[in-house]
């Protein structure tokens, strides 16, 4: 009884698979008014400025000079990026394989085989070297020399070749696009680092003007000690003196692995030298907003576009394996010559000739061609979805993007004014110093504030910069390619 049931338990699962049409998945269509109302509150920030779309270089908004150089490198000797690209070429040569089948197979061929006759086998052995004709006889030992030219033909009547060669040309367009995300990672990927080690580079002028600041506040209290102060205070600034010392040390450790984080991007000596650019001084550059971004953005993204082509080769694929179903008709030919006297090789009474037009029609293969199609509307489908999830994931890096950035930019403009005001108390402290009103021990403690607090600016500094970096990306970093219909 329990067989029973579980049998009639597998045939409703199949049938209720089997009334499902495996076309279900359809394609998902761009939010345009989130991004619509995104990019209108963009336009108003002074950050942004309008712009056709991004541009491939899209690092040069930077004005970096020493950062342009180290892409120039990158995008010539990056092993992953020239990965990237011979992939393309592996696609190429399978689609130049595939449309051979569109051509006919020519061969030309020749042997020369040294043979003996069975004594007993269908030439009886009294025949052997007995003439059949005048002049004609069949020989024990002979050598056959012969040559033919072959002809092989498939009439791709449903198609088959041809789909299958375009889904091939799909995918080597895919490759290009998947190429250029490749590109569009690695540039995003070395920009961040870079600017991470900017960053750095301010961080631990700071870290060290903050051991000296230790070193002399445990001077101070040293020579206090003496006559005041208790060895507890002496303690604590030994402390706080090793404190400060970790926290260099930190950012010292932090630059040497990011710098060769960055030169394996290169893939050079690892001796290039990384020089530090100031970006303190500098102000956030404006960003290039794209006026059309609802409109455009799938045709400017590299992975979108490259899932274009795939679900465009996987349609094919469908239509393949429909041609699967029909007769299939071929021809072939052979003409050659064959003779066992060398002299009369290319004579006509040498020739031989066949012609064999076939057709082929399946009858019965146990649902193998079924199958076929099945997978292919699946795979189909599968296509579909991913390019649906990519859309939403591009949506959502742009609009995270966009509110990060003008976030991030707020943020650093906000702790620049506590840097500028802590800067005018310091200076003052200095004033009130000179003239023995404040002691040196307060100086150290204004100054060590001011450090504190430029510190936290040059972090958000550099979290701006980063979300400047991350919405290029989002864009697609100046990716611009004809995407395929489907």
């Amino acid at each position: 009884m329990q067989k029973i049931c579980r049998g009639m338990l597998i045939l409703c699962l199949t049938l209720l698979v089997g009334c499902h049409s495996w076309r279900r998945a359809e394609f998902l269509p761009l939010p345009e008014t989130a991004l619509a109302i995104a990019q209108d509150e963009a336009n108003a920030h002074p950050l942004f400025t309008g712009a056709d779309w991004v541009p491939s270089d899209w690092w040069m908004i930077f004005e970096d000079a020493q950062l342009a150089q180290l892409m120039e490198s990158m995008l010539v000797h990056n092993p992953t990026l020239q990965a990237a690209y011979t992939t393309v070429l592996l696609a190429t040569s399978v689609a130049e394989r595939v449309r051979a089948s569109l051509l006919p197979n020519i061969n030309l061929g020749g042997d020369v085989g040294r043979q003996k006759l069975s004594e007993t086998g269908v030439i009886p052995f009294d025949l052997i070297n007995v003439p059949v004709s005048p002049g004609v006889f069949i020989p024990e030992y002979f050598t056959q020399y012969e040559t033919q030219l072959t002809l092989s033909y498939n009439f791709d009547i449903w198609k088959k070749n041809r789909n299958t060669l375009r889904a091939a040309l799909s995918e080597v367009q895919a490759d290009l696009a998947d190429a250029a995300f490749t590109r569009l990672e690695l540039t995003c990927a070395m920009a961040q680092i870079y600017y991470q080690i900017q960053t750095l580079y301010r961080l631990q002028e700071i870290r060290q003007t903050a051991v000296d600041n230790r070193i002399k506040w445990l001077e101070i209290v040293g020579e206090k000690a003496k006559f005041i102060e208790t060895e507890t205070a002496v303690n604590r600034a030994e402390m706080y003196l090793a404190e400060a010392r970790g926290a260099l040390l930190q950012v010292q450790e932090e630059i040497e692995v990011k710098e060769h984080q960055l030169k394996a991007y290169l893939a050079g000596s690892f001796e290039e030298q990384i020089c530090d650019v100031e970006i303190a001084s500098q102000p956030l550059p404006l960003v290039p907003l794209p006026c059309e971004l609802p409109l455009h953005l799938i045709a400017h993204r590299p992975d979108i576009i490259s899932q274009l082509w795939m679900i465009e080769s996987a349609g094919k694929l469908i239509d393949v394996a429909k041609a699967g179903f029909y007769p299939d008709f071929n021809l072939a030919a052979l003409f050659g010559f064959q003779t066992i006297h060398f002299h009369e090789l290319f004579r006509w009474p040498s020739t031989y000739f066949n012609v064999d037009p076939a057709v082929t029609l399946p009858i019965f293969d146990g649902g193998r061609l079924l199958a076929n199609l099945h997978r292919s509307e699946v795979s189909y489908d599968l296509a579909i979805l991913e390019y649906n999830q990519r859309v939403l994931n591009a949506v959502k890096e742009v609009l995270d993007g966009l509110s990060v950035l003008q976030n991030e930019q707020a943020q650093f403009e906000e702790s620049r004014k506590i840097f500028i005001s802590q800067e005018k108390n310091l200076k003052l402290v200095a004033l009130r110093l000179q003239n023995s009103i404040d002691s040196t021990m307060d100086y150290l403690s204004s100054e060590l504030a001011t450090l504190i607090v430029e510190d936290q600016m040059v972090r958000a500094q550099g979290r701006a910069i980063q979300a400047v970096v991350g919405l290029m990306r989002a864009l697609g970093g100046g990716y611009s390619s004809s995407s395929p219909t489907v």
